[in-house]
Protein backbone atom coordinates (compact mmCIF):
# COMPACT_ATOMS: atom_id res chain seq x y z
CA UNK A 1 0.00 0.00 0.00
CA UNK A 2 1.46 3.62 -0.83
CA UNK A 3 1.90 6.67 0.89
CA UNK A 4 -0.48 9.12 -0.89
CA UNK A 5 -1.83 11.72 1.13
CA UNK A 6 -0.88 13.60 4.63
CA UNK A 7 -2.60 13.50 7.75
CA UNK A 8 -5.18 16.91 8.23
CA UNK A 9 -3.27 17.24 11.31
CA UNK A 10 0.22 18.40 9.31
CA UNK A 11 2.04 21.19 10.16
CA UNK A 12 1.97 24.52 7.49
CA UNK A 13 4.60 23.84 4.97
CA UNK A 14 6.89 26.54 6.43
CA UNK A 15 6.85 24.61 10.02
CA UNK A 16 7.54 21.47 8.19
CA UNK A 17 10.31 23.06 6.46
CA UNK A 18 12.01 24.21 8.72
CA UNK A 19 11.32 21.57 11.58
CA UNK A 20 12.73 19.11 8.93
CA UNK A 21 15.61 21.06 8.60
CA UNK A 22 16.74 21.48 12.29
CA UNK A 23 16.28 17.66 12.87
CA UNK A 24 18.22 16.75 9.88
CA UNK A 25 21.19 19.38 11.60
CA UNK A 26 21.46 16.76 14.33
CA UNK A 27 21.71 13.43 12.01
CA UNK A 28 23.58 14.57 8.92
CA UNK A 29 26.59 16.01 7.86
CA UNK A 30 26.78 19.56 7.65
CA UNK A 31 27.48 19.75 3.57
CA UNK A 32 24.61 17.35 3.22
CA UNK A 33 22.28 19.55 5.51
CA UNK A 34 23.36 22.66 3.94
CA UNK A 35 21.67 21.23 1.00
CA UNK A 36 18.47 19.93 2.07
CA UNK A 37 18.08 23.72 3.41
CA UNK A 38 19.04 24.99 0.30
CA UNK A 39 16.32 22.52 -1.51
CA UNK A 40 13.89 23.92 0.71
CA UNK A 41 14.06 27.47 0.35
CA UNK A 42 13.73 26.73 -2.91
CA UNK A 43 10.11 25.13 -2.02
CA UNK A 44 9.50 28.44 -0.10
CA UNK A 45 10.22 30.90 -2.78
CA UNK A 46 7.98 28.82 -5.34
CA UNK A 47 4.91 30.31 -3.30
CA UNK A 48 5.40 33.35 -5.27
CA UNK A 49 6.03 31.50 -8.98
CA UNK A 50 3.47 32.87 -11.58
CA UNK A 51 2.47 29.24 -13.41
CA UNK A 52 -0.84 29.13 -12.25
CA UNK A 53 -3.25 26.18 -13.66
CA UNK A 54 -3.28 22.31 -14.05
CA UNK A 55 -0.22 20.80 -16.14
CA UNK A 56 0.87 17.64 -16.47
CA UNK A 57 4.50 15.88 -16.84
CA UNK A 58 3.74 12.06 -18.55
CA UNK A 59 7.50 10.45 -18.43
CA UNK A 60 7.86 7.51 -21.09
CA UNK A 61 10.43 5.67 -20.40
CA UNK A 62 11.55 3.07 -23.46
CA UNK A 63 13.07 -0.06 -21.21
CA UNK A 64 15.88 -1.76 -22.29
CA UNK A 65 17.17 0.85 -25.07
CA UNK A 66 15.07 2.01 -28.34
CA UNK A 67 17.37 2.09 -31.60
CA UNK A 68 15.85 5.49 -32.60
CA UNK A 69 18.44 5.30 -35.19
CA UNK A 70 15.41 3.31 -36.51
CA UNK A 71 13.00 5.47 -35.31
CA UNK A 72 14.25 8.77 -36.91
CA UNK A 73 15.68 8.24 -39.93
CA UNK A 74 17.43 9.94 -43.42
CA UNK A 75 15.54 10.01 -46.51
CA UNK A 76 17.79 12.01 -48.76
CA UNK A 77 20.98 13.54 -49.35
CA UNK A 78 24.78 12.67 -47.66
CA UNK A 79 22.89 11.30 -44.40
CA UNK A 80 20.75 8.51 -46.30
CA UNK A 81 24.20 7.81 -48.05
CA UNK A 82 26.13 7.12 -44.64
CA UNK A 83 22.59 6.05 -43.11
CA UNK A 84 22.38 2.91 -45.85
CA UNK A 85 26.47 2.61 -45.63
CA UNK A 86 26.32 1.45 -41.95
CA UNK A 87 22.73 0.72 -41.19
CA UNK A 88 23.22 -2.62 -43.47
CA UNK A 89 20.60 -5.24 -43.04
CA UNK A 90 19.07 -2.85 -40.55
CA UNK A 91 18.35 -0.24 -42.82
CA UNK A 92 14.68 0.74 -43.89
CA UNK A 93 14.21 1.17 -47.47
CA UNK A 94 13.18 5.41 -48.62
CA UNK A 95 10.32 3.54 -50.14
CA UNK A 96 8.71 2.54 -46.75
CA UNK A 97 9.26 5.02 -44.61
CA UNK A 98 6.61 7.70 -42.93
CA UNK A 99 7.11 10.70 -44.29
CA UNK A 100 7.96 13.93 -42.33
CA UNK A 101 8.83 17.62 -43.30
CA UNK A 102 10.43 19.45 -40.49
CA UNK A 103 9.99 22.88 -40.56
CA UNK A 104 13.04 24.19 -39.03
CA UNK A 105 15.32 22.51 -42.09
CA UNK A 106 14.46 24.51 -44.88
CA UNK A 107 16.58 27.15 -44.97
CA UNK A 108 19.58 26.44 -42.65
CA UNK A 109 21.21 23.68 -40.77
CA UNK A 110 20.78 24.00 -36.73
CA UNK A 111 21.24 19.85 -36.91
CA UNK A 112 24.99 20.20 -37.40
CA UNK A 113 27.23 17.96 -40.08
CA UNK A 114 25.38 19.15 -43.34
CA UNK A 115 22.05 17.30 -42.78
CA UNK A 116 19.72 18.94 -44.81
CA UNK A 117 18.01 16.54 -46.60
CA UNK A 118 15.01 15.10 -46.24
CA UNK A 119 13.62 12.94 -43.31
CA UNK A 120 11.12 9.98 -42.32
CA UNK A 121 9.98 7.61 -39.25
CA UNK A 122 10.18 3.73 -39.30
CA UNK A 123 7.00 2.20 -41.36
CA UNK A 124 5.23 1.34 -38.30
CA UNK A 125 4.89 4.99 -37.01
CA UNK A 126 2.00 6.55 -39.09
CA UNK A 127 0.54 7.99 -36.39
CA UNK A 128 3.64 9.88 -35.15
CA UNK A 129 4.44 11.49 -38.09
CA UNK A 130 0.55 12.66 -38.56
CA UNK A 131 1.40 14.47 -35.23
CA UNK A 132 4.67 15.79 -36.50
CA UNK A 133 3.58 16.98 -39.32
CA UNK A 134 0.64 18.64 -37.32
CA UNK A 135 2.97 20.39 -35.41
CA UNK A 136 2.16 18.65 -32.56
CA UNK A 137 4.99 16.20 -31.85
CA UNK A 138 9.04 17.27 -32.52
CA UNK A 139 12.04 15.53 -31.58
CA UNK A 140 14.89 15.92 -29.68
CA UNK A 141 18.02 14.63 -31.31
CA UNK A 142 21.12 12.79 -30.00
CA UNK A 143 20.29 13.46 -26.40
CA UNK A 144 22.30 11.49 -23.20
CA UNK A 145 23.54 11.18 -20.22
CA UNK A 146 27.15 13.32 -19.71
CA UNK A 147 29.43 14.74 -16.97
CA UNK A 148 30.84 17.55 -19.69
CA UNK A 149 30.58 19.11 -23.19
CA UNK A 150 33.62 18.80 -25.17
CA UNK A 151 33.49 14.60 -25.58
CA UNK A 152 35.49 13.76 -29.34
CA UNK A 153 36.66 10.34 -30.27
CA UNK A 154 40.13 11.71 -29.89
CA UNK A 155 39.87 12.57 -25.87
CA UNK A 156 37.50 9.98 -24.78
CA UNK A 157 39.78 7.79 -23.13
CA UNK A 158 40.68 10.28 -21.10
CA UNK A 159 37.53 12.94 -20.44
CA UNK A 160 35.30 12.61 -17.72
CA UNK A 161 32.33 10.85 -18.92
CA UNK A 162 29.24 8.46 -17.45
CA UNK A 163 30.29 5.60 -15.45
CA UNK A 164 29.20 2.20 -16.77
CA UNK A 165 28.34 3.74 -19.87
CA UNK A 166 26.28 0.67 -22.04
CA UNK A 167 24.93 -0.67 -19.24
CA UNK A 168 21.56 -0.99 -18.18
CA UNK A 169 20.87 -0.31 -15.04
CA UNK A 170 23.34 2.09 -14.97
CA UNK A 171 22.03 4.22 -17.63
CA UNK A 172 18.56 3.73 -16.81
CA UNK A 173 19.47 5.32 -13.47
CA UNK A 174 21.53 7.89 -14.48
CA UNK A 175 18.88 9.60 -17.09
CA UNK A 176 16.39 9.26 -14.66
CA UNK A 177 19.12 11.17 -12.27
CA UNK A 178 20.37 13.25 -14.44
CA UNK A 179 23.67 13.18 -12.41
CA UNK A 180 26.03 10.72 -13.42
CA UNK A 181 28.94 11.66 -11.86
CA UNK A 182 27.40 11.37 -8.26
CA UNK A 183 25.65 8.28 -6.17
CA UNK A 184 22.59 8.27 -6.84
CA UNK A 185 19.78 9.54 -3.83
CA UNK A 186 16.97 11.28 -6.45
CA UNK A 187 15.62 11.17 -10.06
CA UNK A 188 14.88 14.73 -11.86
CA UNK A 189 11.05 14.07 -11.49
CA UNK A 190 11.14 13.72 -7.67
CA UNK A 191 13.14 16.94 -7.14
CA UNK A 192 10.92 18.66 -9.54
CA UNK A 193 7.97 17.25 -7.42
CA UNK A 194 9.93 18.48 -4.05
CA UNK A 195 10.30 21.76 -5.27
CA UNK A 196 7.30 22.70 -6.81
CA UNK A 197 4.65 20.72 -4.72
CA UNK A 198 4.77 22.88 -1.17
CA UNK A 199 4.14 25.62 -3.46
CA UNK A 200 1.48 24.97 -6.41
CA UNK A 201 -0.69 21.51 -5.26
CA UNK A 202 -1.51 23.35 -2.18
CA UNK A 203 -5.29 21.66 -1.29
CA UNK A 204 -5.57 19.83 2.40
CA UNK A 205 -6.62 16.70 0.74
CA UNK A 206 -4.43 16.30 -2.26
CA UNK A 207 -2.97 13.61 -4.32
CA UNK A 208 0.62 12.77 -4.81
CA UNK A 209 2.38 14.59 -7.03
CA UNK A 210 4.06 11.83 -8.07
CA UNK A 211 2.12 8.48 -9.81
CA UNK A 212 3.75 5.87 -11.41
CA UNK A 213 2.04 3.27 -13.24
CA UNK A 214 5.27 1.34 -13.99
CA UNK A 215 6.25 0.31 -10.76
CA UNK A 216 9.02 1.76 -8.56
CA UNK A 217 11.61 3.69 -10.62
CA UNK A 218 14.42 6.46 -10.63
CA UNK A 219 13.24 9.69 -12.04
CA UNK A 220 10.14 10.15 -9.13
CA UNK A 221 12.75 9.22 -6.10
CA UNK A 222 12.57 12.19 -3.52
CA UNK A 223 15.09 13.78 -2.63
CA UNK A 224 13.64 15.52 0.60
CA UNK A 225 10.75 12.32 1.10
CA UNK A 226 8.29 15.23 1.24
CA UNK A 227 6.69 13.59 -2.03
CA UNK A 228 6.66 9.70 -1.98
CA UNK A 229 5.15 8.74 -5.54
CA UNK A 230 2.02 6.77 -5.24
CA UNK A 231 2.54 3.39 -6.74
CA UNK A 232 -0.59 1.46 -8.61
CA UNK A 233 -0.51 -0.96 -11.92
CA UNK A 234 -2.36 -0.24 -15.40
CA UNK A 235 -5.49 -2.05 -13.76
CA UNK A 236 -5.73 0.81 -11.23
CA UNK A 237 -5.54 0.59 -7.09
CA UNK A 238 -4.85 -2.41 -5.14
CA UNK A 239 -7.61 -3.17 -2.96
CA UNK A 240 -7.39 -5.24 0.37
CA UNK A 241 -8.04 -8.90 -0.66
CA UNK A 242 -10.87 -11.07 0.82
CA UNK A 243 -13.23 -8.02 0.65
CA UNK A 244 -14.54 -8.61 -3.00
CA UNK A 245 -13.47 -6.25 -6.17
CA UNK A 246 -13.25 -2.67 -5.13
CA UNK A 247 -14.44 -3.90 -1.28
CA UNK A 248 -18.24 -4.65 -2.82
CA UNK A 249 -18.58 -7.79 0.08
CA UNK A 250 -18.02 -4.79 2.53
CA UNK A 251 -19.00 -1.89 1.96
CA UNK A 252 -21.76 0.15 -0.12
CA UNK A 253 -19.71 3.03 -1.45
CA UNK A 254 -16.12 2.27 -1.65
CA UNK A 255 -15.55 6.00 -1.93
CA UNK A 256 -16.92 6.51 1.34
CA UNK A 257 -13.99 5.37 4.39
CA UNK A 258 -14.50 4.94 8.00
CA UNK A 259 -18.02 5.89 8.00
CA UNK A 260 -20.28 3.04 10.34
CA UNK A 261 -23.30 3.34 8.26
CA UNK A 262 -21.18 2.61 5.13
CA UNK A 263 -19.89 -1.54 5.80
CA UNK A 264 -22.74 -3.83 5.06
CA UNK A 265 -23.87 -6.02 7.79
CA UNK A 266 -21.98 -8.98 7.01
CA UNK A 267 -19.50 -11.00 8.12
CA UNK A 268 -16.47 -9.19 5.70
CA UNK A 269 -18.29 -5.47 6.35
CA UNK A 270 -17.55 -6.01 10.15
CA UNK A 271 -13.75 -7.07 9.57
CA UNK A 272 -13.15 -4.64 7.57
CA UNK A 273 -14.55 -2.18 10.02
CA UNK A 274 -12.86 -3.37 13.02
CA UNK A 275 -9.63 -3.18 10.74
CA UNK A 276 -10.45 0.49 9.84
CA UNK A 277 -11.87 1.67 13.44
CA UNK A 278 -8.47 -0.12 14.95
CA UNK A 279 -5.91 1.81 12.36
CA UNK A 280 -7.75 4.95 13.50
CA UNK A 281 -6.52 4.41 16.98
CA UNK A 282 -3.58 6.14 18.38
CA UNK A 283 -1.01 3.87 19.83
CA UNK A 284 1.52 5.02 22.22
CA UNK A 285 4.68 3.77 20.68
CA UNK A 286 5.80 6.19 17.94
CA UNK A 287 7.30 3.66 15.56
CA UNK A 288 3.47 1.52 15.64
CA UNK A 289 1.79 5.08 15.47
CA UNK A 290 4.30 5.59 12.47
CA UNK A 291 2.31 2.14 10.58
CA UNK A 292 -0.99 2.39 12.13
CA UNK A 293 -0.71 6.14 9.96
CA UNK A 294 0.78 4.88 7.10
CA UNK A 295 -2.34 2.36 6.66
CA UNK A 296 -4.62 5.43 7.37
CA UNK A 297 -2.98 7.61 4.46
CA UNK A 298 -2.98 4.35 2.24
CA UNK A 299 -6.34 4.10 2.40
CA UNK A 300 -7.50 7.18 1.99
CA UNK A 301 -5.25 7.08 -0.99
CA UNK A 302 -7.21 4.12 -2.53
CA UNK A 303 -10.64 5.61 -1.55
CA UNK A 304 -9.18 9.25 -3.56
CA UNK A 305 -7.33 7.30 -6.53
CA UNK A 306 -10.62 5.01 -6.40
CA UNK A 307 -12.83 8.37 -6.86
CA UNK A 308 -10.62 9.91 -9.64
CA UNK A 309 -11.15 6.78 -11.57
CA UNK A 310 -15.30 6.15 -11.09
CA UNK A 311 -15.61 8.81 -13.61
CA UNK A 312 -14.51 6.94 -16.59
CA UNK A 313 -15.09 3.58 -15.02
CA UNK A 314 -17.16 1.24 -17.78
CA UNK A 315 -19.99 2.56 -18.44
CA UNK A 316 -19.12 6.07 -18.02
CA UNK A 317 -15.51 5.90 -19.82
CA UNK A 318 -16.85 4.39 -23.04
CA UNK A 319 -15.64 7.22 -25.13
CA UNK A 320 -12.11 7.03 -23.58
CA UNK A 321 -12.73 2.75 -24.83
CA UNK A 322 -13.94 3.76 -27.77
CA UNK A 323 -10.86 6.51 -28.51
CA UNK A 324 -7.95 3.59 -27.69
CA UNK A 325 -9.84 0.88 -29.33
CA UNK A 326 -10.48 2.81 -32.70
CA UNK A 327 -6.03 3.75 -32.57
CA UNK A 328 -5.77 0.20 -32.88
CA UNK A 329 -8.33 -1.18 -35.30
CA UNK A 330 -7.04 -3.18 -38.35
CA UNK A 331 -3.60 -3.34 -36.44
CA UNK A 332 -3.12 -6.55 -35.27
CA UNK A 333 -2.32 -5.28 -32.03
CA UNK A 334 -4.46 -5.54 -29.05
CA UNK A 335 -5.29 -2.62 -27.10
CA UNK A 336 -5.51 -3.97 -24.14
CA UNK A 337 -1.17 -4.66 -23.66
CA UNK A 338 0.10 -3.57 -20.64
CA UNK A 339 1.65 0.11 -22.45
CA UNK A 340 -1.67 1.00 -23.91
CA UNK A 341 -3.16 0.43 -20.71
CA UNK A 342 -0.60 2.75 -18.61
CA UNK A 343 -1.37 5.17 -20.95
CA UNK A 344 -5.68 4.88 -20.71
CA UNK A 345 -5.02 4.90 -17.14
CA UNK A 346 -2.77 8.11 -17.16
CA UNK A 347 -5.75 9.49 -19.00
CA UNK A 348 -8.44 8.35 -16.42
CA UNK A 349 -6.34 10.08 -13.65
CA UNK A 350 -6.11 13.61 -15.91
CA UNK A 351 -9.79 12.84 -16.66
CA UNK A 352 -10.85 12.67 -12.83
CA UNK A 353 -7.76 15.19 -11.53
CA UNK A 354 -10.28 17.73 -9.52
CA UNK A 355 -10.31 14.51 -7.20
CA UNK A 356 -6.73 14.44 -7.03
CA UNK A 357 -6.87 18.15 -5.30
CA UNK A 358 -3.58 18.84 -7.77
CA UNK A 359 -1.99 21.46 -9.81
CA UNK A 360 0.75 19.74 -10.86
CA UNK A 361 1.10 15.80 -11.78
CA UNK A 362 4.11 13.87 -12.88
CA UNK A 363 3.14 10.76 -14.06
CA UNK A 364 5.68 7.73 -15.08
CA UNK A 365 4.60 4.85 -17.75
CA UNK A 366 7.04 2.30 -19.56
CA UNK A 367 6.94 0.34 -22.34
CA UNK A 368 9.36 -2.76 -22.49
CA UNK A 369 11.36 -4.66 -24.96
CA UNK A 370 13.36 -2.60 -26.44
CA UNK A 371 16.68 -4.69 -25.77
CA UNK A 372 17.04 -5.72 -29.64
CA UNK A 373 20.05 -8.23 -30.05
CA UNK A 374 18.52 -10.15 -32.59
CA UNK A 375 15.53 -9.72 -34.89
CA UNK A 376 15.03 -6.67 -34.74
CA UNK A 377 13.20 -6.07 -38.35
CA UNK A 378 11.65 -9.88 -37.94
CA UNK A 379 10.79 -11.00 -41.77
CA UNK A 380 7.28 -12.58 -40.43
CA UNK A 381 4.78 -10.59 -38.79
CA UNK A 382 6.77 -6.56 -38.51
CA UNK A 383 3.52 -5.43 -37.53
CA UNK A 384 2.93 -6.82 -34.48
CA UNK A 385 6.76 -8.61 -33.42
CA UNK A 386 10.60 -6.88 -33.06
CA UNK A 387 11.41 -3.15 -32.83
CA UNK A 388 9.04 -2.78 -35.90
CA UNK A 389 6.00 -3.81 -33.85
CA UNK A 390 7.09 -2.00 -30.11
CA UNK A 391 7.03 1.54 -32.25
CA UNK A 392 3.70 0.15 -33.48
CA UNK A 393 2.17 -0.07 -30.51
CA UNK A 394 3.98 3.42 -29.39
CA UNK A 395 2.61 5.38 -31.99
CA UNK A 396 -0.84 3.71 -31.65
CA UNK A 397 -0.63 4.39 -28.31
CA UNK A 398 0.62 8.11 -28.36
CA UNK A 399 -2.08 8.77 -31.28
CA UNK A 400 -5.09 7.16 -28.76
CA UNK A 401 -3.60 9.28 -26.06
CA UNK A 402 -3.21 12.47 -27.52
CA UNK A 403 -6.86 11.75 -29.16
CA UNK A 404 -8.19 11.28 -25.08
CA UNK A 405 -6.26 14.51 -24.05
CA UNK A 406 -7.81 16.78 -26.84
CA UNK A 407 -11.71 14.94 -25.85
CA UNK A 408 -11.01 15.66 -22.05
CA UNK A 409 -9.99 19.53 -22.88
CA UNK A 410 -6.54 19.27 -21.63
CA UNK A 411 -4.62 18.72 -24.70
CA UNK A 412 -2.88 22.71 -23.84
CA UNK A 413 -1.69 21.21 -20.10
CA UNK A 414 0.14 18.13 -20.52
CA UNK A 415 3.48 17.10 -21.97
CA UNK A 416 4.37 13.73 -22.74
CA UNK A 417 8.16 13.36 -23.57
CA UNK A 418 10.25 10.14 -23.87
CA UNK A 419 13.70 8.66 -22.48
CA UNK A 420 15.60 5.59 -22.90
CA UNK A 421 18.45 3.25 -21.62
CA UNK A 422 20.60 4.36 -24.35
CA UNK A 423 19.85 4.09 -28.00
CA UNK A 424 22.04 1.21 -30.10
CA UNK A 425 24.79 0.21 -32.56
CA UNK A 426 24.26 2.19 -35.77
CA UNK A 427 26.13 -0.85 -37.16
CA UNK A 428 23.92 -4.77 -37.13
CA UNK A 429 25.64 -7.47 -35.02
CA UNK A 430 24.87 -10.21 -37.86
CA UNK A 431 24.49 -9.60 -41.58
CA UNK A 432 20.62 -12.13 -42.14
CA UNK A 433 17.59 -11.21 -41.00
CA UNK A 434 18.19 -12.07 -37.50
CA UNK A 435 20.61 -9.54 -36.86
CA UNK A 436 19.98 -6.81 -34.06
CA UNK A 437 21.88 -3.97 -32.83
CA UNK A 438 23.96 -3.74 -29.17
CA UNK A 439 24.16 -1.11 -26.63
CA UNK A 440 25.36 2.60 -28.12
CA UNK A 441 25.09 5.72 -26.03
CA UNK A 442 23.19 8.76 -27.51
CA UNK A 443 19.78 8.96 -29.37
CA UNK A 444 16.26 10.46 -30.26
CA UNK A 445 13.77 11.37 -27.88
CA UNK A 446 10.48 12.97 -28.81
CA UNK A 447 7.87 15.07 -26.98
CA UNK A 448 4.15 15.34 -27.54
CA UNK A 449 1.65 17.95 -26.38
CA UNK A 450 -0.28 21.41 -27.17
CA UNK A 451 2.33 23.15 -26.05
CA UNK A 452 5.13 21.78 -27.87
CA UNK A 453 6.60 23.61 -31.04
CA UNK A 454 6.42 20.16 -32.46
CA UNK A 455 7.13 20.05 -36.43
CA UNK A 456 10.61 20.18 -35.67
CA UNK A 457 14.16 18.82 -35.31
CA UNK A 458 15.83 19.72 -32.43
CA UNK A 459 19.34 19.14 -30.75
CA UNK A 460 22.13 18.37 -33.42
CA UNK A 461 21.68 15.58 -35.69
CA UNK A 462 24.81 12.77 -35.17
CA UNK A 463 27.21 12.56 -37.93
CA UNK A 464 26.15 9.07 -39.40
CA UNK A 465 29.82 7.69 -39.81
CA UNK A 466 31.86 5.13 -37.38
CA UNK A 467 35.05 4.79 -36.30
CA UNK A 468 37.90 7.09 -37.29
CA UNK A 469 35.90 9.05 -40.36
CA UNK A 470 35.98 12.27 -40.55
CA UNK A 471 33.64 14.46 -38.56
CA UNK A 472 32.25 11.09 -37.10
CA UNK A 473 31.15 11.15 -32.76
CA UNK A 474 31.45 7.27 -32.79
CA UNK A 475 32.59 7.47 -29.42
CA UNK A 476 35.01 4.25 -29.41
CA UNK A 477 35.38 0.82 -31.70
CA UNK A 478 33.76 0.99 -35.11
CA UNK A 479 29.51 0.54 -34.11
CA UNK A 480 28.44 3.94 -34.14
CA UNK A 481 27.49 4.61 -30.22
CA UNK A 482 27.17 8.25 -30.81
CA UNK A 483 28.38 10.82 -28.59
CA UNK A 484 25.73 12.72 -27.17
CA UNK A 485 25.19 16.26 -27.92
CA UNK A 486 22.77 17.17 -26.04
CA UNK A 487 22.84 16.24 -22.05
CA UNK A 488 19.99 14.97 -19.79
CA UNK A 489 20.07 18.20 -18.20
CA UNK A 490 19.20 20.42 -21.00
CA UNK A 491 16.54 18.39 -22.25
CA UNK A 492 15.36 18.22 -18.74
CA UNK A 493 15.68 21.51 -17.69
CA UNK A 494 13.37 22.73 -20.52
CA UNK A 495 10.63 20.23 -19.31
CA UNK A 496 11.13 21.73 -15.80
CA UNK A 497 10.91 25.48 -16.91
CA UNK A 498 7.82 24.90 -18.63
CA UNK A 499 6.27 23.38 -15.30
CA UNK A 500 6.37 25.79 -13.61
CA UNK A 501 10.52 26.09 -12.02
CA UNK A 502 12.21 29.67 -12.26
CA UNK A 503 15.31 30.03 -13.60
CA UNK A 504 17.15 30.42 -10.51
CA UNK A 505 16.30 27.36 -9.15
CA UNK A 506 17.25 25.13 -12.09
CA UNK A 507 20.77 24.48 -10.21
CA UNK A 508 18.95 23.21 -7.31
CA UNK A 509 17.16 20.36 -9.70
CA UNK A 510 20.50 20.09 -12.37
CA UNK A 511 24.06 20.71 -10.65
CA UNK A 512 25.48 19.97 -13.80
CA UNK A 513 23.49 22.19 -15.50
CA UNK A 514 25.69 25.11 -15.72
CA UNK A 515 28.81 22.83 -17.45
CA UNK A 516 26.26 22.85 -20.85
CA UNK A 517 25.10 25.64 -23.18
CA UNK A 518 22.08 27.09 -21.83
CA UNK A 519 18.95 25.50 -22.98
CA UNK A 520 16.96 28.45 -22.85
CA UNK A 521 19.37 31.42 -24.89
CA UNK A 522 21.66 29.44 -26.67
CA UNK A 523 21.31 28.87 -30.45
CA UNK A 524 24.35 26.54 -30.52
CA UNK A 525 21.90 24.51 -28.04
CA UNK A 526 18.68 24.34 -30.16
CA UNK A 527 16.35 23.33 -27.38
CA UNK A 528 13.22 25.48 -27.47
CA UNK A 529 10.81 22.78 -27.89
CA UNK A 530 8.52 24.34 -25.10
CA UNK A 531 7.41 28.00 -24.58
CA UNK A 532 8.99 28.96 -20.80
CA UNK A 533 5.82 29.03 -19.48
Amino acid sequence: MNLLRRRSNEPNRRQFLLQTGCASMGITGMVNTLAHLRLMQGSLNAQSSSAPGYKALVCLFLQGGNDSNNLLIPASGAARTDYQNGRGVLAVPVADLQNITPANLTASDPLGGGYLGNFGLNPQAAELAALFNAGELGFITNAGTLTQPGITRANYNTASRPPQLFSHSDQQVQWQSSVPDRPFTSGWGGRIAGLLDPALNTGSNRASMSISIAGVNSFQTSATGITSPYVLGAGGVTSLTGYGANYANAVFNPQVLFQSSNYRNNERGRRLQAFEQSALLSQSVLLEDAYRGVLVNARQAEGQVGTALSATEAGAGTTLDTIFENAFAGSGLNANNTFTQQLKLVARLIAGRSSLGNNRQIFFVQQGGYDTHVSQIPGVNPETTGHTGLINTLSRSLKAFSDALKFLGVWDNVVTFSASDFTRTFTPNRSDNTAGSDHAWGGHTLVLGGPVQGGRLYGKFPVLKVGDAANSIDSTGNRGRWIPSTAVDQYAAVLARWFGVEPAQMPLLFPNLSRFDNPFTSSAANLGFLPPV
